[in-house]
């Protein structure tokens, strides 16, 4: 884990490059981004694609099969596959170019995972970190256009946003897993299976998970990954008739008091990117409770058909 210095802001433009980072930003609008070292960017990524490897180890072997649900490494990239849904988020290559250089032998290797487990469609992200700066043509020259960016997220523990205590908010164990999983299942339009695997990740050693309640009804859920001083935030989710009411903002302000007591220093979100078409309130809940924005990470879309 790394642990580089303080964040400082910038305003930076959409074609400003840095010598080891570079921004990819989509359209010209300009973002106010945190200053990172290569380090840091690199640790961001670490972080999460630790949290979705170990996600990915959660399901029983049965539901494993029955979803299609594989964790693989093709070097030092993570090729993440649920091929019984065509959900993108779950069909992904993430981390290529990030520990080691790329090759295109490791790319074209990556493609034919996921053409093996005949996955119709995926992604390969692509991390400012990564090496070729060439690596974008070649998953260009391969005819897999831009689909959309993620927006990075990051801000050091401390210090902690005050908002007032919510009782409404609790930390879950087993007992609430059914609840857990019913609103990710909604909030995500997951099918029943995938669902269930989300009920699997209640109880894992190394995770943390929130539920709001109003009176009795679940109404908010939210998760925490913690390795070493990092942790990893995700599975954020209010149901449609609670929002606008904070519970979002006290289930972050929640979990960054959670990570604070674990003895986390830093803190690492994704979540989709801003659009006049498509709000990202989570983005902006985010950058409300500390949140700097570290870079938009393109999605290139691939597909087996």
């Amino acid at each position: 884990v790394f642990h580089p210095g303080r964040l400082r802001r910038r305003r930076v433009q959409a074609n400003d490059r840095d010598s080891q980072i570079a921004w990819c930003l989509q359209g010209g609008n300009n973002l106010t981004l945190a200053s990172l070292t290569s380090d840091h960017v690199v640790a961001l990524e670490r972080i999460e694609r630790a949290d979705w490897w170990d996600a990915y180890g959660a399901g029983t072997p049965e539901l494993a099969e029955e979803l299609g649900l594989h964790a693989q490494k093709v070097g030092s990239v993570d090729v993440l596959i649920m091929s019984a849904a065509d959900i993108l988020m779950f069909n992904r290559a993430a981390g290529l170019g990030v520990e080691t250089p790329a090759t295109e032998g490791q790319l074209d290797e990556v493609i034919a995972r996921f053409h093996a487990a005949r996955v119709p469609r995926f992604l390969i992200d692509v991390s400012p970190a990564a090496r070729p700066l060439l690596l974008t043509d070649w998953i260009a020259s391969r005819g897999f256009p831009l689909y959309n960016n993620w927006v990075k997220l990051t801000r050091e523990v401390e210090p902690v946003p005050w908002v007032r205590p919510d009782p409404r908010i609790k930390e879950i164990g087993v007992e609430h897993a059914d609840e857990f999983a019913r609103i990710i299942q909604g909030a995500f339009g997951l099918p029943k299976k995938v669902a269930e695997w989300t009920r699997l990740l209640v109880g894992c050693p190394r995770r943390r998970l929130f539920v709001a309640f109003d009176r009795d009804k679940p109404i908010g859920t939210a998760g925490l990954y913690i390795e070493g001083e990092w942790a990893s935030f995700g599975y954020a989710a209010v149901v449609p008739e609670a929002r606008g009411r904070g519970v979002q903002a006290a289930l972050i302000a929640t979990r960054i008091r959670a990570a604070r007591d674990a003895g986390c220093r830093w803190l690492s979100m994704e979540t989709s990117e801003e659009t006049l078409e498509k709000p990202s309130y989570s983005l902006r809940n985010a950058r409300k409770m500390g949140f700097e924005v570290a870079y938009m990470r393109p999605n290139y879309l691939g597909k087996t058909a």
